[in-house]
């Protein structure tokens, strides 16, 4: 008896000082993480009409390329994010960057469109399992009030990755190329590396009781126990805001090329929607630690689909008038995409935060593939901008219902 309260004393005093220690260093160092994600995910919609131009590339193949990081992004969501729950997140953490930065930089070598795809499929994988990772790990640093707001406000790393990355390669791809920019990003994640070894721990007793659990109930089947509808709708959502984000930062820098905008304003708008993701991340992260997440998220998307359909008639406007209108997507759009994850993280239990995150991004994976490629096949058929971008619209306004319809009695407390 006295040996088990000493031991629970000591847990008890360990997870008080893992508390202690991880609350700032960890979501910093997560923080990082995703604006190394946004980046690496992205850049290659800054780089896309150089590349186009070198291999006179057709559109059908640019959209394959983009795909093939989704598809990699995908595999390694649904993999590692359960490897991580069940052996430990932050090992997985540090493999999926190193295996993110090696393929990244490799890729600036591929010598056609091939070889490029096969890198970024490896980059996608290890990119895709950095997500579940730095969520559980945020979400197991802070006190449980406190989780969602966390989660929401460590992904804002995302847009801010992509905004930067978005004005540094506008900057930079004249003089060094596409290949120098594929380089630049493979260095970030290496040099991410030995920055999570040093300060990134994991929760202690807390992450040692959750991975106990994890290992006598499957995630998968934590997951849908009692919660498969719930577990339906996250995922159909996350599936169709993945594909009009992932269209939108694929194709819009293109458009606007194709309308006559030079390639450096062309990205710098690509910037700018991601400038509008990061306010609208923030806000969002905001509101659903007083509000419904679903129904914030939600009614988000909703707004960003008629957004969408008026960016198509602007498409040709002046830039300041462009400018509002590619902002506020991003805001509405790329903001609730940016804070699926915090949905996630009030959904599911401790236990499964990396399994339950994995599932909704490797599914949501699959809409980021579909959106490229969708976005590939409607350029060719040389239909107008304006009716583009409605049917861009169509997959938002789908997934604000699908949130609207999640269980609200469902939800973890």
């Amino acid at each position: 008896m006295l040996s088990r309260m000493t031991a629970g004393l000591t847990d008890n005093r360990t997870a008080s000082r893992d508390t202690h220690a991880v609350p700032y260093t960890v979501p910093i160092v997560c923080f990082v993480v995703a604006m190394i994600d946004g980046y690496d995910t992205l850049m290659l919609s800054f780089i896309a009409p150089l590349i186009t131009k070198q291999w006179a590339l057709s559109a059908q193949t640019v959209g394959a390329i983009f795909a093939s990081t989704y598809a990699g992004a995908a595999l390694g969501a649904a993999s590692l994010g359960v490897a991580a729950d069940r052996f430990g997140r932050k090992r997985l953490l540090l493999a999926s960057l190193l295996l993110a930065g090696i393929c990244t930089f490799c890729s600036a070598w591929s010598g056609g469109p091939l070889s490029l795809m096969g890198w970024r499929a490896g980059a996608g994988i290890g990119l895709g399992g950095a997500i579940p990772a730095i969520t559980a790990l945020t979400a197991a640093a802070v006190s449980p009030a406190r989780r969602s707001t966390a989660v929401g406000r460590m992904f804002l790393g995302y847009p801010v990755g992509a905004m930067a990355g978005g004005m540094v390669t506008a900057g930079i791809m004249s003089r060094v190329g596409w290949r120098g920019v594929l380089m630049a990003g493979g260095i970030c994640a290496f040099l991410l590396v030995p920055l999570a070894v040093a300060l990134v721990r994991e929760s202690g007793a807390g992450d040692a009781r959750a991975r106990a659990k994890v290992h006598s109930v499957h995630p998968i089947a934590e997951l849908i126990a009692g919660r498969l509808w719930g577990t339906i709708l996250v995922c159909t959502a996350t599936f169709l805001t993945l594909l009009v984000s992932y269209f939108l930062v694929s194709w819009t820098p293109t458009v606007l090329a194709l309308n006559g905008a030079n390639p450096q304003r062309a990205a710098l708008m690509g910037a700018v929607l991601n400038l509008g993701g990061l306010g609208g991340a923030w806000m969002l992260s905001s509101l659903i630690a007083r509000f419904s997440p679903s129904l914030t998220i939600g009614a988000s998307l909703g707004v960003g689909a008629l957004m969408i359909a008026l960016l198509g008639q602007a498409i040709a406007a002046p830039t300041a008038v462009l400018f509002i209108f590619v902002l506020a997507v991003g805001m509405l759009v790329i903001g609730a995409q940016s804070n699926i994850p915090a949905l996630c993280v009030h959904y599911y239990p401790a236990s499964v935060y990396s399994a339950g995150v994995g599932l909704a991004m490797a599914v949501g994976r699959l809409g980021s593939i579909v959106g490229p490629l969708l976005g590939g096949r409607l350029m060719a058929a040389r239909i107008s901008w304006s009716l583009l971008f409605v049917l861009a619209a169509v997959p938002a306004l789908m997934g604000a219902v699908a949130l609207a319809a999640m269980p609200i009695k469902g939800r973890r407390r």
